[in-house]
């Protein structure tokens, strides 16, 4: 969520910390999904860097383990917890956390559905600054394109199409997302860790 308090503080430091050490933890670790992505909300005014990720690792069976975080300018937050994989392609977590809010606890969760080509994310928040969601799918149409849909709390809904960069891990992509009749454009850069 990136509706957020402008000032950058020690809970901002503290938040960045923990994603770093315990992002580290599980990418080294882990064989599962794992990425860090650079995406820029384009507006009339102004352009929004803000940068996201997902760590993941097994533990034992169907269980695991997550981190997500997102941080901008003026905001963090990062939270982790568990997650259950009753099927390959199913993915259930739910965690906690926190956030550079006047109130930081927070609470997220997610569901990812993938088999072959396909996937999709359905993501949600909780906690002081409110409530926030995103859901995305993606169909690998080709070895370098994928298209598909984003939709996000305050940003907006449209479709998505992806770019994998040949011989590397990035992919590009653009979502020219659509919130109460206001055309708000995001691009991106996702690395996937492996």
């Amino acid at each position: 969520m990136d509706n957020r308090n402008p000032k950058i503080g020690e809970e901002d430091k503290t938040v960045r910390t923990m994603i770093l050490v315990i992002g580290l933890l599980l990418v080294k670790e882990s064989s599962a999904q794992n990425w860090v992505e650079e995406r820029t909300y384009v507006t009339v005014r102004a352009a929004t860097p803000r940068i996201d990720g997902l760590f993941t690792a097994k533990i034992k069976g169907s269980m695991g383990g997550f981190v997500w975080f997102q941080t901008q300018q003026g905001y963090s937050q990062a939270y982790g917890g568990g997650t259950f994989s009753p099927k390959p392609w199913l993915q259930l977590a739910i965690g906690a956390g926190l956030e550079d809010s006047k109130h930081p606890a927070r609470v997220g969760s997610y569901v990812w559905l993938g088999k072959g080509k396909i996937y999709g994310l359905a993501a949600f928040e909780d906690g002081g600054s409110g409530f926030w969601y995103k859901l995305e799918t993606n169909y690998q149409a080709t070895k370098m394109l994928g298209i598909g849909s984003l939709s996000e709390r305050f940003k907006g809904s449209g479709p998505k199409v992806e770019l994998s960069i040949p011989s590397t891990t990035l992919k590009l992509w653009l979502a020219p997302l659509v919130d109460r009749c206001t055309f708000r454009p995001v691009i991106g850069v996702r690395w996937n860790l492996k």
